[in-house]
């Protein structure tokens, strides 16, 4: 596949304390990052938890999850029970709000994080419904329970898992069918323009028809085409703001390079992805 992953690099609510570790070359295209228990079993509690980003079941607001375009396989267990359990967070298209607290002594997790385009990959069946959900890793994975479960909790550190999950991820990788080549013809289109693109000029590139496209970016991402491309939009804003850059040093530069009609559109159109105004979002990341 080629390397979406150039193009295109989203980040969390706060980013500098999002706690993750990069795949190798081979799963960079498909892979943003691994996240979970840092330390080795036994460390202390506070040298062990990374950063959470996504977490299911009903908890204490503390952390801001904003949308970031992928999707996460959360894997846990109890070095002291034996328990064991996994979840799986689909593509989100709004905030929503986590414990912060990382996990027990005991308890330890490790995720991963895929990027949009090439979950289906590695998934059991269609992704249709995967849009804000949260649920048992099984439904769409069953094989990474079966194949990681026992090697995880053996694992002495984030880096063996890291190694154990990557083996898991390319046997997979190599009996996955190819991504529709029209489909990756739009992703990148989408990418590439920064999520500044009209749906409708989708088609010419992957020589798809629009109704076809859809069905294909539901079946693969669980979102429609014109989802995809505004919540890539917004990554690209959020980034920009988070780390200006010479060409866009303020809101009004983001306003017209990201084709907003003014910036009250704009200030709507983010808040309803990041939950806050820009100014808060940025107070909060680097609280």
């Amino acid at each position: 596949m080629y390397n979406l992953a150039e193009l295109y690099y989203p980040i969390t609510a706060r980013p500098d304390s999002a706690g993750e570790l990069m795949p190798c070359k081979g799963l960079q295209p498909y892979i943003r990052c691994y996240w979970g228990s840092m330390g080795e079993c036994g460390a202390a509690p506070g040298e062990q938890s990374a950063m959470p980003d996504k977490l299911s079941g009903q908890q204490p607001a503390r952390e801001i999850i904003i949308p970031d375009t992928c999707m996460d396989i959360i894997l846990e267990w109890d070095t002291d029970t034996g328990a064991s359990g996994g979840v799986f967070c689909g593509i989100n298209d709004k905030p929503f709000q986590v414990d912060g607290a990382g996990p027990s002594a005991s308890r330890l997790r490790f995720a991963i994080r895929f990027h949009f385009w090439a979950v289906h990959l590695f998934a059991d069946e269609p992704l249709n419904a995967v849009l804000n959900y949260h649920g048992g890793v099984e439904r769409y994975f069953s094989f990474f329970r079966r194949e990681l479960e026992e090697q995880l909790a053996s694992a002495g550190s984030m880096a063996e898992r890291i190694a154990v999950a990557e083996r898991v991820l390319l046997r997979r990788l190599e009996r996955a069918r190819a991504s529709h080549s029209g489909l990756m013809n739009a992703v990148h289109d989408i990418l590439r323009a920064k999520g500044v693109i009209a749906v409708s000029s989708l088609g010419s590139s992957s020589g798809l028809s629009s109704r076809q496209l859809e069905r294909l970016f539901r079946e693969t991402t669980g979102v429609s085409p014109k989802q995809v491309a505004d919540l890539v939009r917004f990554q690209n804003v959020w980034r920009n703001l988070y780390r200006p850059s010479p060409q866009i040093r303020d809101v009004q530069d983001l306003v017209y390079a990201y084709g907003y009609s003014h910036q009250s559109h704009f200030n709507n159109s983010f808040k309803r992805f990041a939950g806050q105004t820009p100014r808060e979002a940025l107070a909060y990341a680097r609280r």
